[in-house]
């Protein structure tokens, strides 16, 4: 019994791995997809911040910063001579995790804000009055919480604070999905009507 037990586990085991190795092989085409452009988009910002400044804050070598600006070998493109890079690495971190925090942080160091570009939902048609009577609601809703936090005591602390931030970042996100959907036509009323000449 106890053989059979291990026998199972074993199997267990070598199917997890086997799935793993399923999924990291569908990933690798994906991957490098996404990977073809980060040696031009590191080049721009390692020729701006200058090679050798890199190099030293990096602590690695001069012609490693120079291959990583170069494209990398791959199944495409066997003969490069680049190096993966640290963006590779790091879109290849979000690819597998999905995590949107690692992006956040990002943004938050350069100063700015990430929000996804939504999916539509519902229909043609839908209401621009209605979408923009809530983002104004959602909007007058934020400027209340900071009027309440302030008339309270006279201050708006570090949690009234946090939670507006929070309640600005959803905004913001709305706000996108708004722009989003006038970009793509959600609002458009004649986008599926037949035209005359039909």
């Amino acid at each position: 019994m106890a053989k059979s037990s291990a026998s199972k586990a074993a199997a267990s085991k070598e199917s997890d791995e086997a799935l793993l190795a399923e999924e990291l092989a569908a990933d690798e085409q994906v991957l490098e997809d996404l990977l073809e452009d980060t040696h031009r988009i590191l080049k721009q910002a390692v020729d701006r911040a200058g090679p050798k400044r890199v190099s030293r804050a990096l602590d690695v070598s001069l012609s490693l910063v120079y291959k990583w600006t170069q494209p990398p070998r791959t199944k495409k493109n066997p003969s490069a001579s680049g190096a993966r890079n640290p963006l590779d690495k790091l879109v290849t971190i979000f690819h597998l995790s999905e995590d949107i925090e690692l992006i956040q942080f990002l943004c938050r160091i350069a100063r700015g804000y990430y929000t996804s570009n939504p999916a539509l939902e519902g229909k043609v048609g839908h209401s621009f009055v209605t979408a923009t009577v809530s983002a104004l609601n959602d909007f007058a809703d934020l400027m209340h919480l900071a009027e309440k936090s302030l008339t309270d005591d006279g201050e708006i602390d570090e949690s009234e604070a946090k939670k507006l931030r929070k309640n600005w970042d959803r905004l913001k996100g709305r706000l996108e999905h708004f722009i989003v959907g006038c970009e793509e036509g959600a609002y458009d009323l004649n986008r599926d009507k037949p035209s005359d000449e039909e």
